[in-house]
């Protein structure tokens, strides 16, 4: 059926209300828009699901929430665990209540128990409420990072995990075989004995676990100014700064209101200079010593540093490798005994020479901090305990009270270890300096690739089957050694010869490590027209890392260019 005939079958459906035929009624002249809307259903992914908000099968709306939720409803009555429930949590979010409480009426209409936020809560502390409630899965209302016209829904598995492709392809064939009226929607969910609401004795709990695996360090004199970005943190980041005992903390006042319009800021997104504009001009009349700004689900942190002549913004790399040291440094022999770092393929190496200074593991998951979440339960079963892990795009966790990256608990973390260094007269910036004065100077980059149509999308899968068959054996003058083929799970030797296998989940990934010890992966995305590269050089300074980034960089794009002009 093409997307029109699905448009006027919606206009013509009982299911659908009132207000939501009014919003199509005044596009039935907008052919583009119409053939966006409906094209196709929201497809449930390893991400859950993610769109704008909207009327027709290819939006974020009640419907397409229905959907997903009797998928997952579905998924849970076959596998028998449904009687422990599903926690449900939601965001800032234009929407984000009214999806949840839609998840939360289909869940209860299928018999099935909910434990639903009562307020808007952060992404770590759905997590957490899966594991503390022992519920069979978890949900949050949530578009992260995105701008204000997205939202989103995503899914976690028994242990707090988001969850992984097997698991979400379970509910992605359910969602494509379902109509609307195979749903079940209780008639008055709230009333139900299934219904729980989660309120202050959970967030109690997630606080005490949270805090228990920080460092014991005085806060000192340290200044703090934080930033919520009208998102979920304006309670929670500024309840445990003070249960750590910050005093001196600030906030950005007009960005404390959760409002899902973001009125103050173009995009909520603490990895880019814009999220800091306000908070600095603050800061230019009170002096601070650090700003921390979290994304609207709070599970993302960045991270800006005073250093006595100008604000310098940490990317995920240094933060991470900031966190490891320190975390590792205030830790005990016996605390660090069978102790892992967990990072991601493509984030920063590092965290490599740091750990084993310290004596512990450093271990790589793909891309995505639910394989980071996937592993700390499987570590134990071989006699070895999780300490720290973080992937580049500003995702970190500590301890085990959470299974997905955590920026309450991390804000605590970094404001520690900022008091730490103060103490000794230094500030981030300064530690990072000698950190890589010890370990050598690490510079990471990454550059996106968006393709406009099907052909170039087309000569870009041409382009990565290719650099399969024939393997790169130079990059601007850097000899390649190691080649990883991810999508084939094996690893290609081309100075000794021989491969062995990846033991890791498969995906469609090609890293290549270079006689320089410079690391460059490539990495198309399987859902849409998009390639990303990620690049990183370790060299004797910054400015040498930095030209040796520029040059890898220029070949790798002038590769890529050639690549996808090829007819």
């Amino acid at each position: 059926m093409d997307a029109l005939a699905v448009y006027q079958a919606w206009l013509n459906d009982p299911l659908i209300d009132e207000a939501t035929k009014a919003e199509l009624h005044q596009l039935r002249d907008n052919q583009v828009e119409l053939a966006d809307r409906f094209f196709g259903w929201l497809e449930f992914g390893t991400g859950g699901m993610r769109g704008k908000i909207g009327a027709g099968t290819n939006r974020m709306n009640v419907y397409t929430v229905r959907l997903a939720t009797q998928a997952l409803a579905n998924t849970l009555l076959a596998k028998g665990n449904h009687t422990k429930g599903v926690a449900i949590a939601y965001d800032s979010r234009r929407m984000s209540k009214e999806f949840a409480e839609t998840a939360a009426q289909v869940l209860v209409g299928n018999g099935i128990p909910v434990y639903l936020f009562t307020e808007i809560a952060p992404t770590p502390l759905l997590s957490f409420a899966v594991r503390h409630h022992g519920t069979a899965a978890g949900l949050v209302i949530t578009a992260s990072h995105n701008p204000p016209e997205y939202n989103g829904y995503k899914a976690y598995n028994s242990r707090g995990v988001q969850m992984l492709p097997e698991e979400a392809s379970q509910i992605s064939q359910q969602m494509k075989s379902l109509s609307l009226e195979a749903v079940q929607l209780a008639d008055d969910p709230a009333n139900s004995p299934l219904w729980h609401e989660i309120g202050e004795e959970t967030i109690a709990a997630y606080y005490e676990a949270a805090l228990s695996c920080t460092p014991a360090v005085d806060p000192g004199d340290l200044n703090l100014l934080y930033t919520p970005l009208h998102g979920t943190g304006a309670r929670f980041v500024p309840e445990m700064l003070a249960r750590a005992g910050f005093r001196n903390v600030r906030t950005a006042q007009a960005q404390m209101v959760p409002d899902g319009s973001f009125p103050t800021l173009p995009l909520p997104n603490p990895e880019e200079q814009d999220a800091f504009a306000l908070s600095m001009e603050l800061a230019k009349a009170d002096p601070c010593d650090l700003i921390l700004a979290t994304d609207p689900d709070a599970d993302r942190v960045g991270v800006a540093v005073w250093d006595g002549e100008k604000w310098h913004l940490l990317n995920g790399n240094q933060v991470g490798v900031l966190l490891t040291d320190f975390l590792l440094a205030n830790m005990s022999p016996a605390e660090r005994d069978g102790g892992v770092i967990v990072k991601t393929i493509v984030t920063t190496e590092m965290v490599v020479p740091i750990a084993q200074k310290y004596g512990v593991e450093v271990t790589n998951t793909l891309t995505g901090f639910k394989y980071i979440g996937e592993l700390m339960d499987e570590l134990p079963k071989a006699g070895k305990h999780f300490i720290f892990g973080f992937e580049e795009s500003y995702g970190y966790l500590a301890g085990t009270a959470v299974r997905d990256k955590d920026a309450v608990l991390t804000s605590v973390l970094v404001a520690k270890m900022a008091a730490h260094y103060k103490r000794q007269g230094k500030s981030l910036v300064h530690r990072l300096d000698e950190l890589m004065a010890e370990h050598g100077c690490y510079l990471e980059g990454l550059r996106s690739y968006s393709f406009s149509g099907s052909v170039e999308a087309q000569r870009a899968r041409e382009f990565i089957a290719q650099l399969r068959e024939e393997p790169l054996r130079e990059i601007a003058g850097e000899q390649v050694e190691i080649v990883r083929d991810y999508g084939r799970s094996v690893q290609i030797n081309l100075v000794q010869g021989g491969s062995k296998p990846i033991d890791l989940p498969k995906e469609d990934v090609i890293q290549w490590l270079t006689d320089k010890e410079s690391k460059i992966t490539i990495r198309p995305s399987g859902t849409e027209p998009k390639m990303k590269l990620y690049l990183g050089v370790k060299a004797g300074s910054a400015s040498a890392g930095r030209k040796r980034l520029g040059t890898l960089e220029s070949a790798f794009d002038a590769l890529i260019q050639a690549g996808l002009r090829k007819e």
